[in-house]
């Protein structure tokens, strides 16, 4: 038994024996606040910048390089990561919270006085302070539920600050101090 729900664009085929109702969102939202994750800052070019806070960013290939991340499709970010050419993916350095919240809520003033930044060559917008960015060009946007899963091959990557990386757990952000070498 499947069915295709065309609002959310997923086809759901549970395995042989496996319950058929998927859990309610509020128990997952409620049991995923335990896994800690990376914080991270997509950011888009164009006239005015536009960028997000993410904690979906996943490696997916070294050969070739290749990185994923979501985007909700009711977000006013979404339009601007379907069109564009180029992503910049900045991970977040301990300390560097106050710029997860401007990124995470509803503002639309993120790139204003308070928020330190540049453009890149390519003209995206660049975050000062990050441990690290990553340029991908899109080459997947998928729709998976209520967001779209973005995948971009990696066209350059950099090193930033020496710091360790904020991370979000349990509804929190939390500075982890730097445990390995920076030359690593």
């Amino acid at each position: 038994m499947s069915r295709t729900d065309t609002t959310r664009h997923l086809t759901v085929a549970p395995a042989a024996g496996a319950a058929a109702e998927p859990e309610r969102s509020d128990v997952v939202r409620s049991v995923l606040r335990r896994h800690a994750k990376g914080v991270a800052v997509v950011t888009v070019g164009g006239e005015r910048p536009v960028g997000f806070c993410v904690t979906s960013l996943a490696s997916l290939s070294l050969d070739p390089p290749l990185m994923s991340f979501t985007v909700g499709l009711r977000s006013t970010s979404w339009g601007a990561v379907r069109d564009a050419t180029w992503v910049m993916v900045q991970l977040l350095a301990a300390g560097q919270e106050d710029v997860a919240r401007v990124f995470a809520g509803p503002t639309p003033a993120r790139f204003g006085p308070g928020t330190s930044w540049h453009r890149d060559p390519l003209g995206l917008p660049a975050l000062d302070g990050v441990l690290a960015r990553f340029v991908l060009t899109p080459v997947s946007r998928r729709p998976v539920g209520d967001h779209a899963l973005v995948i971009g091959l990696v066209v350059r990557a950099g090193r930033g600050a020496d710091a360790g990386p904020l991370v979000h757990h349990d509804g929190r952000f939390v500075d982890l101090p730097r445990v390995c070498d920076p030359a690593v």
